[in-house]
């Protein structure tokens, strides 16, 4: 059975997303068309969530049965322990209030809007962690430390996204590139901290869609400086957290 490899993954993902999003800025560019324009926000839709059905058929057409089905049971395992959930949720939400304190965001709806978005942003985003944390994250991790693995998903994650600049009316085409790169970063640091501690797709495509659904709250003003005072803190976080991630990496390399 053929193995599926990394740049396999890489290059169709990004080629079925670039040519989603490429079309969606010709038509807000040329075609005047808004970004709220149905068809416009199903090519941006279709780009966002090609990395995890990309990645599913991957595996389905690389797998044994048995494996498929496993990887399938880990994005849908809902039961979780309490703490599991805890975590994620209250990781997400210091992540994003924490540049109020900072002087990088402002609150700008209720709490409560979070709560009402959480299912609508794990197709906003969430899905995404089933090919970056469910596959490439782990397979980095059987060459490169933790770290070195979450900064080159982060690099990826951050190129992966440079299209959504050239869509008129996105959220990215307001942002600064460099805000956007740090954040992705320390959000890779995050990330990967839950996938070796539970080697959970689903809790990462939760965290992920709880951190876009916190954004909607806590909206960023994109300034460097708390973008860089936030990496720090997730870098002191990961680095604390490192003996349990060096204890996956010895399990991951045996098997």
């Amino acid at each position: 059975m053929k193995t599926q490899t990394i740049k396999h993954y890489l290059f169709s993902t990004i080629l079925i997303s670039w040519s989603f999003w490429f079309l969606a800025a010709g038509l807000t560019h040329l075609g005047n068309i808004p970004f709220s324009n149905p068809v416009v926000m199903i090519l941006f839709i279709l780009g966002g969530i090609s990395p995890a059905f990309n990645e599913l058929y991957l595996k389905k057409k690389t797998s044994t049965p048995e494996e498929y089905r496993a990887f399938r049971k880990n994005i849908l395992s809902i039961k979780q322990p309490i703490s599991a959930y805890l975590l994620i949720i209250g990781m997400a939400w210091i992540y994003c209030f924490l540049p109020i304190l900072l002087g990088g965001s402002v609150q700008k709806v209720p709490m409560y809007i979070a709560l009402l978005e959480l299912p609508i942003m794990i197709i906003g985003g969430g899905i995404e962690e089933i090919g970056w944390r469910g596959f490439l994250q782990p397979m980095l991790q059987k060459k490169y430390f933790v770290l070195t693995s979450a900064a080159i998903v982060s690099v990826i994650w951050t190129f992966w996204h440079i299209p959504l600049w050239w869509i008129n009316g996105s959220n990215q085409s307001s942002m600064s590139l460099v805000w956007f790169s740090l954040t992705c970063f320390s959000l890779s640091l995050l990330l990967s901290f839950i996938w070796n501690k539970y080697e959970s797709i689903y809790l990462c495509v939760l965290f992920h869609a709880a951190i876009n659904s916190f954004w909607d709250v806590y909206v960023s003003n994109n300034r460097i400086f708390p973008a860089i005072l936030l990496l720090s803190m997730c870098v002191i976080f990961f680095f604390v957290t490192d003996k349990q991630t060096k204890n996956v990496v010895k399990r991951i390399d045996a098997e």
